[in-house]
C-alpha cells in the first residue's frame, strides 16, 4: 500500500475529477463499496484503488488476487475530492467493459431506445440483472452504460451484463424479428394490451422509449405487441426505469 499526502500526486490523478474527460477512453472510474463488491467477483482488469485506510479490510475480504497498487489517505485529504460523499473514500480505476456483438445476444433483451438519463439507464441495468435478463441493446442517442454514474446506480450488476450497441435500431430489431424475436414496445395508449393480459415469449426483446419522446415511430410500426402497465387516468405515464422494473418482474414469470 502507498500512502498519499498530497492531494496532486500524479499516482491518484485520475481520480480528482468526476468527469470522464479527464481519462483515456477505455479507462473508467467506479466508486463504493457495492460496485467494488461485484467487480471483484468479475474478469475485469484493475488498475489500481484509491481508499481510506477504513476499507483495507473489505478490499482484502472481497478480493481474492490483488494484483493493482492500492493508494490510501486520509479521510481529511479525501474529503478535498469533488464527489466525496459519492465515492465514500473508495474507488477504482479499471478498465472500462467492452460492447458485444450481435452474434453474442441470447435469451431475452431490453432495448434502450433514446434514453439520455444515466440514473435511469443505471437503474434499468440494476433491474435486467435482478430479473435475470442479461443482454442490453442500446442505440446511438442513448446514454452509455459504461459511464461512472451508471455503473454506481446500477450498483455494479452492470459488470453481470451483455451490452450491444446498435448503430441501425430499426435494422437489428428487424434481425431479432429473423431469429424468432417478439419486438414488444411500450406505449400508455388505448390500443395497447394490458400488462396483466400479456403472455411473454421465452425471446422477447422489449423496447424502452426515451423520457420525453417515448419510442420512436419506426418501431412501433415493425413490433409485434404493444403493451401498457394500467395505472390511474390523471397520470399520465410512469418513470422510464420504474416502469422497465414492473414489465421485468412480469417478464420473469415466464420461466417459472
Amino acid at each position: 500500500m502507498i500512502n498519499i499526502l498530497d492531494i496532486n500526486d500524479s499516482q491518484v490523478s485520475e481520480f480528482i475529477s468526476l468527469k470522464q474527460s479527464s481519462l483515456a477512453d477505455n479507462l473508467v472510474v467506479v466508486e463504493s463499496k457495492n460496485v467494488l463488491k461485484k467487480l471483484f467477483s468479475s474478469d475485469i482488469k484493475i488498475h489500481k484503488i484509491f481508499t481510506n485506510n477504513e476499507n483495507i479490510d473489505f478490499i482484502e475480504d472481497f478480493c481474492e488476487n490483488i494484483d493493482f497498487p492500492i493508494y490510501t489517505a486520509s479521510n481529511e485529504l479525501m474529503k478535498k475530492i469533488v464527489g466525496h460523499k459519492i465515492h465514500q473514500g473508495l474507488m477504482a480505476l479499471i478498465d472500462k467493459p467492452k460492447y458485444i456483438e450481435f452474434s453474442e445476444i441470447r435469451g431475452n433483451v431490453v432495448v434502450l431506445n433514446g434514453l439520455t438519463s444515466p440514473e435511469n439507464v443505471g437503474s434499468i441495468v440494476r433491474s435486467c440483472a435482478s430479473f435475470n435478463v442479461k443482454n442490453i441493446i442500446i442505440d446511438v442517442k442513448t446514454c452509455s452504460p459504461f459511464i461512472r454514474r451508471c455503473i454506481r446506480v446500477s450498483t455494479g450488476n452492470l459488470f453481470n451484463i451483455n451490452v450491444y450497441k446498435s448503430f441501425d435500431l430499426v435494422s437489428d430489431l428487424k434481425k431479432l424479428q429473423e431469429k424468432d424475436y417478439s419486438i414488444i414496445t411500450t406505449a400508455n395508449e388505448e390500443k395497447a394490451i394490458s400488462l396483466q393480459k400479456y403472455s411473454f415469449s421465452n425471446n422477447s426483446a422489449l423496447v424502452i422509449g426515451s423520457e420525453g419522446d417515448g419510442v420512436q415511430k419506426e418501431i412501433f410500426d415493425l413490433s409485434n405487441d404493444m403493451i401498457k402497465i394500467d395505472i390511474e387516468d390523471d397520470v399520465t405515464s410512469l418513470n422510464a426505469a420504474i416502469a422497465a422494473s414492473i414489465i421485468l418482474f412480469q417478464m420473469s414469470l415466464v420461466n417459472k
